[in-house]
């Protein structure tokens, strides 16, 4: 008969493994459970206490590792922003008429849902937290330099108009201007506004910016 006497000291509970990683490796292991908390529940279901939970370590461990909630917010957001990008990159669309409206974030797929819904609800959140605002700064202009790389692969595959790269910037600026003024119009429900107008209008202002010569 074996003389091995259970231990219960030997079984390793997740803030235990937390001491056998080092500081890079608990504070990412933090941050991937911040991710899925902020795709289930958003940002405002971010909180430390739940965030902690997921994770399965103590809410200390968090704030040692996050100055404060809302740098916590920020930091999740800017990577599922990127991550996004990546999600996006990995779709195969037809054509880079397409490609652009799926960037833009009106091309219908189960992939980008959560995201988009994020991507809104950090709209609001600025206002009133400066770290949220500054990410959602920084995602704007990822944005941006996405448009700009799809619409330059348009031209050189001569699917869009020749094109400079000035008027590339310029023109995925406007798109984001005028996606963000349109969107804001559909959130107040105005009556004969439906996503198919949405649609309607934003593929006019492609055509116009992309397709058509200008006079």
């Amino acid at each position: 008969m074996s003389n091995f006497i259970y231990d219960k000291t030997c079984m390793f509970a997740p803030m235990d493994v937390m001491n056998y990683l080092n500081r890079e490796e608990r504070r990412a292991m933090i941050l991937s459970a911040a991710k899925q908390v902020a795709l289930q529940d958003g940002l405002s279901g971010l909180t430390v206490r739940r965030v902690a939970a997921e994770a399965q370590v103590s809410t200390g461990q968090v704030h040692h590792h996050f100055q404060s909630s809302s740098h916590l917010k920020a930091e999740v957001f800017v990577e599922l922003m990127d991550q996004l990008n990546e999600i996006e990159d990995g779709i195969e669309t037809s054509n880079q008429m397409v490609r652009i409206r799926l960037i833009l974030g009106y091309e219908d797929t189960e992939q980008t849902q959560a995201y988009l819904r994020l991507w809104n609800e950090a709209e609001v959140l600025m206002q009133q937290d400066e770290q949220i605002r500054l990410a959602y700064q920084l995602t704007m202009q990822h944005w941006h330099a996405a448009l700009i790389k799809e619409i330059k692969t348009g031209v050189i595959l001569k699917q869009f108009k020749e094109l400079t790269m000035p008027q590339i910037h310029e023109v995925a600026w406007r798109l984001i201007a005028f996606v963000c003024g349109l969107d804001g119009i559909f959130k107040i429900g105005l009556q004969g506004f439906e996503e198919s107008s949405f649609k309607h209008h934003v593929q006019i202002m492609l055509d116009y910016e992309l397709l058509a010569s200008k006079h």
